[in-house]
């Protein structure tokens, strides 16, 4: 495994050595349940609340406001069940058409049940259509509008969301307003009290983490009803032993990602992801970038290849031992055209022919030229055949 090229770190990340190390301790002779009464318990709790902390800073929080989940999915199911058990007479649930579907999925299921959804369109770069969102929360409609949820960064195309001004808009209707971080947490500078979001899910895995551990960021004030009943664990917001070694790896993996954004380690992944697109560009006709003009994530390449299937590419791909993806992780079996990029106008055909290349802090650049070879050749195999 550990010659295998990684370009698919909006799927996971490796974990860090450093973040191993902050885990091992609590895998073996530290064992304590950080609801207990004794020292042991007392050492476990301790951790947690420092991880709180950690997490928090990350993403411009305070540690109160910051719960310990599953990971990204439980947090986002539980901000919007939340949302809506706040708010009994409000019906409506506005947002984008391009999220993943750990926010469309329960939505669609709420949705069967009687709940408006308004799925907000996106232009041709994957830019939210302000103007759209902004006519959902005027002032007649806005009235019934029980929650807002809205991803900061797409995970299939990178694609940073303006939303600069939404909580205001969310506030001034009675609105809660949620953000689907998991994709640009340790990315990206984020600061959630200044952006005015009420909720906000966060992920481990996704910078260099542990997998099966996240967290719910629950503004101070926010009206909150817990997803997962049955003990006093959280402050009552998520009953459940935590995972302590996950939230000491989560904690681990925060403090280095806070410190790659401080020191410009995100501009290096930028270069290389440049590197990468350009080289394409030169070496692959009829190859194209989505989404270049927009802002996007510094990490993130969503590529269309001419009269190519990802399917075959990335059975290509991965018999020369370079992981991508075409899209989530979560649908990569489902073998449907990309539904982000089919909302930005794409036939199903040229989305079902793009592939999706996500760079790490643990990215090189002779990784990317070796990346690159691999790509150039399995491009001209496969096309040697049509």
């Amino acid at each position: 495994m550990t010659d295998l090229l990684d370009l698919d770190h909006n799927a996971t990340t490796p974990v860090l050595p450093e973040v191993l190390a902050a885990m091992l301790p609590w895998l073996g002779e530290r064992w304590g349940n950080p609801s207990s009464a004794h020292p042991a318990g007392e050492a476990a709790r301790d951790l947690v609340q420092g991880a709180r902390s950690d997490v928090a800073r990350l993403v411009g929080a305070n540690a109160r406001e910051i719960t310990f989940t599953s990971g990204g999915t439980e947090a986002t199911n539980t901000a919007i069940r939340a949302a809506l058990a706040a708010r009994p007479g409000r019906r409506t649930v506005v947002t984008s058409a391009v999220e993943h579907s750990a926010t469309l999925e329960p939505l669609e299921d709420l949705e069967r049940g009687g709940l408006r959804v308004v799925r907000v369109g996106v232009d041709g770069e994957g830019r939210l259509d302000r103007a759209a969102l902004e006519r959902e929360l005027g002032a007649a409609a806005g009235a019934g509008v029980a929650l807002v949820t809205l991803q900061t960064a797409n995970n299939e195309t990178g694609v940073l969301f303006d939303l600069d001004g939404i909580a205001a808009r969310c506030g001034a209707v009675g609105a809660a307003f949620h953000v689907d971080a998991v994709q640009s947490a340790g990315k990206v500078a984020l600061d959630l009290r200044a952006l005015g979001a009420d909720f906000a899910s966060l992920s481990a895995h996704k910078i260099h983490g542990p997998k099966g551990v996240g967290a719910l960021f629950a503004r101070d004030g926010a009206a909150f009803e817990p997803l997962l009943r049955g003990g006093p664990q959280e402050g009552r917001r998520r009953a459940g032993t935590e995972n302590v070694p996950g939230i000491a790896g989560f904690a681990r993996a925060a403090v280095l990602a806070r410190a790659a954004l401080a020191d410009g380690a995100l501009d290096r992944v930028r270069a290389l992801r440049d590197r990468f697109e350009t080289g394409l560009a030169q070496r692959v006709s009829g190859a194209r970038v989505h989404a270049a003009a927009a802002p996007r994530l510094p990490n993130t390449s969503n590529v269309g290849f001419e009269d190519l299937d990802a399917e075959s590419l990335l059975s290509a791909l991965g018999a020369a031992g370079l992981c991508a993806s075409a899209g989530s992780a979560c649908h990569a079996q489902a073998r449907k055209p990309s539904h982000v990029l089919v909302a930005m106008g794409f036939s199903p055909a040229e989305a079902s022919g793009s592939a999706r290349f996500s760079l790490g802090r643990t990215t090189t650049a002779d990784e990317i030229d070796r990346a690159l070879d691999i790509v150039v050749e399995a491009v001209e195999a496969l096309r040697s055949f049509l």
